[in-house]
């Protein structure tokens, strides 16, 4: 009996402690893991954060650049294999690397590989971006707005067709407040909201131009092409006197972020900018508040600006965006984001293309995805240098491009080159 004890004892041991000694392997890999995936992290910001500007400008630094990708696109491809044997698949799935094929019509063979190449470059770019904002660590405390979702993350790499029939059954249109929800009953925006909508229903408009506020817009000479849509879309202050070259002088409809409409520098109440158009105000409430909530304390207080307007100029068709929407859009980018995005509200120009998807036949956005013409100047008509107006630091601009990107029917010549891309309205597709 005493060596079956003794043997019992000793069995008991040698269990434990193997079961100590795989815990600590597992753990030991798990934390050199981590370790490996921060320094890829760090070593990709490394490269990928020398702004993406004036590649293309000289062709005295195109073969230098040449050689830059091709080291880059070597490197990334034996990285992809070697997270290949890591992993079971890729985190962007459908793409097993990061070069992408040019599809420019009609090009000659070298303005096809300058194309390609900065093609390249830029999604190289934006998925970097989305790997940073998408580290645990980083966003961790970065949720202002106490977003909690649960829903899917998949790939965007799926027919344009379907894509756009997703949006439309989740967002079929940009809801706007109508001054008749119990919120705001018996107050003076229950008066203020006109009573013809922003955009009826039966409004059809065969093409449409969203035109950002980019700064590779200047010296673009794109002003006619705009000029020639039945409806223009532009946003917050950017002007058209003394760029109507580039940028064309029509506008139908203007979409105002709320501290555009608040803050005094921006004259709201005053210039003639915001006046005899179609207006669309937003403003972003919390993830889960109800229009009560957003009502006692909006970002920044649009009710009062509004309610101002509509008395000073009445013949304005201004109207609010429901900020709920604009929740409801964020979780069409990140259902279709196969990484975590940043947790605030879609920007003004992924709205825009919601509004008029319902509306329009064709939908094009100039210098929404970066061309060839590509700056660090934020916008078209001042001198602020700023990278992250493109590439993204609030909205998640980087999802919202590749998003785009795989909705964009345009070759790479009219998309890098001219600086447009287009998207099919809702009317043409069959869902």
């Amino acid at each position: 009996m005493r060596a079956v004890a003794v043997s019992v004892w000793i069995f008991i041991n040698l269990v434990f402690f193997g079961m100590c000694g795989y815990i600590y392997l597992l753990w030991s890999q798990y934390w050199h893991y981590i370790s490996r995936r921060q320094q890829q992290e760090q070593a990709q910001v490394k490269v990928d954060n020398r702004p993406l500007v004036d590649y293309y400008q000289s062709s005295e630094q195109e073969q230098t650049l040449m050689e830059i990708l091709h080291l880059q696109r070597e490197a990334m491809r034996v990285q992809t294999t070697k997270d290949y044997r890591r992993r079971s698949r890729p985190r962007f799935r459908g793409h097993g690397g990061h070069k992408f094929s040019s599809n420019c019509h009609n090009c000659d063979e070298a303005t096809a590989k300058r194309l390609s190449a900065f093609k390249n470059r830029l999604i190289i770019r934006l998925r970097s971006v989305l790997h940073d904002e998408s580290n645990v660590f980083k966003s961790k405390q970065d949720n202002p707005y106490n977003v909690q979702y649960h829903g899917l993350q998949r790939s965007s790499n799926i027919p344009r067709d379907q894509l756009l029939c997703r949006l439309r059954e989740i967002l079929p249109s940009v809801p706007t407040i109508t001054g008749k929800e119990p919120a705001f009953s018996d107050r003076p925006l229950e008066y203020a909201v006109p009573n013809r909508p922003l955009l009826g229903p039966q409004e059809r408009f065969s093409s449409c131009a969203i035109v950002s506020n980019a700064g590779a817009l200047n010296s673009s000479g794109l002003g006619r092409i705009i000029d020639s849509h039945e409806l223009v879309l532009r946003f917050n202050h950017a002007p058209t006197k003394g760029f109507e070259d580039d940028v064309g002088k029509k506008t139908t409809i203007r979409i105002l972020n709320s501290q555009v409409v608040s803050r005094a520098q921006f004259q709201f109440l005053k210039s003639d900018m915001y006046s005899g158009i179609k207006i669309l105000v937003w403003d972003p409430c919390n993830y889960t508040s109800t229009l009560e909530q957003w009502r006692d304390k909006p970002d920044f207080d649009v009710f009062t600006p509004y309610v101002k307007h509509r008395e000073l100029r009445p013949d304005t068709n201004i109207h609010l965006v429901n900020p709920k929407s604009l929740w409801t859009l964020w979780d069409f980018i990140q259902s279709h984001t196969p990484v975590r995005i940043r947790r605030n509200p879609p920007s003004s120009g992924f709205l825009g293309l919601a509004l008029l998807l319902p509306h329009c036949d064709k939908v094009r956005l100039f210098e929404y995805i970066p061309s060839v013409r590509l700056t660090p100047h934020c916008h078209y008509f001042d001198s602020g240098i700023d990278t992250s107006c493109t590439f993204g630091v609030w909205h998640p601009l980087a999802a919202e491009k590749l998003l785009t990107l795989n909705l964009n029917q345009e070759d790479d010549y009219t998309t890098f080159q001219t600086g447009y891309v287009t998207v099919s309205g809702y009317s043409t597709i069959n869902c």
